[in-house]
């Protein structure tokens, strides 16, 4: 039996630039992409998920694993994989700058904590949200729908035709920069009575000089703070369920698949 040199070329491209895609988004995503979870973790779903994946790829694979242009679509590839995995991170640091914003204005931003994950500082409230938003990112099943898209990816973006990602990476872009306007929107009603209680300390402290504002106010926009928190809690879900159907949408959109 004679093997051709096309053939094992064909075959070792398919699997190592799909294992490419695949351990892309893996390194990127959230949960499995963080500090919490071993590298050589990540390194076996990215393999368990290629071997099950690539024979279900049809394309033919033109390209030549010890030329230039294999390193080229081996970094393109990767690239692809970090972009999708990105989305899901976007997702998850728009509850981290809510949660700041809201911190800062109910004097709970001076109770920060370090992320294991990311290595740096945030408010315990932004860790809260995280920690909230990564309950329900599983709940939904939300790391085996991105795996879903990654692997529907190689029928709708072949690994031969991955050029025509960088068709629609200016969204990507756009909606990275939403990120803060979504979070503002999110805490804009606490925002708004945390703005009148300062007015009404201002205006107490101008009626009666003699108040001592650091004693009274502080504890008062503390306990106000939990309050409105305790209310914006209400709207946590929906307001993440939404973000996530965008995110999910937005892959969609630069893989060419349909959600």
């Amino acid at each position: 039996m004679v093997v051709e040199f096309a053939a094992i070329n064909d075959w070792l491209a398919q699997y190592i630039l799909s294992f490419c895609r695949i351990s892309g988004m893996l390194m990127a995503m959230v949960i499995i992409g963080t500090r919490a979870v071993n590298p050589r973790v990540r390194l076996f779903l990215a393999l368990t998920i290629t071997v099950v994946a690539a024979p279900m790829i049809k394309a033919s694979f033109a390209v030549d694993l010890f030329s230039l242009s294999a390193v080229f679509h081996i970094v393109l590839q990767t690239l692809i994989g970090v972009a999708i995995g990105f989305i899901s991170r976007i997702v998850f640091e728009t509850f981290v700058v809510a949660g700041q914003v809201i911190a800062m204005q109910t004097g709970l931003g001076f109770a920060s904590l370090v992320d294991q994950n990311t290595g740096v500082s945030v408010p315990t409230l932004g860790q809260m949200f995280v920690m909230m938003a990564t309950l329900i990112f599983l709940a939904i099943d939300g790391h085996l729908k991105l795996i879903e898209i990654i692997v529907m990816s190689f029928e709708t973006l072949p690994i031969n035709e991955s050029e025509y990602f960088f068709i629609n990476l200016n969204r990507l872009i756009e909606w990275t920069s939403l990120m803060f306007s979504t979070a503002f929107m999110m805490v804009l009603s606490a925002i708004v009575a945390l703005l009148v209680m300062n007015l009404s300390l201002g205006v107490m402290t101008r009626s009666a000089p003699q108040l001592n504002i650091f004693a009274v106010g502080f504890p008062i926009m503390t306990v106000v703070g939990m309050t409105i928190i305790w209310f914006l809690l209400k709207s946590f879900l929906p307001h993440f369920i939404a973000q996530i159907e965008q995110g999910q949408s937005l892959a969609c959109e630069l893989l060419f698949t349909e959600c």
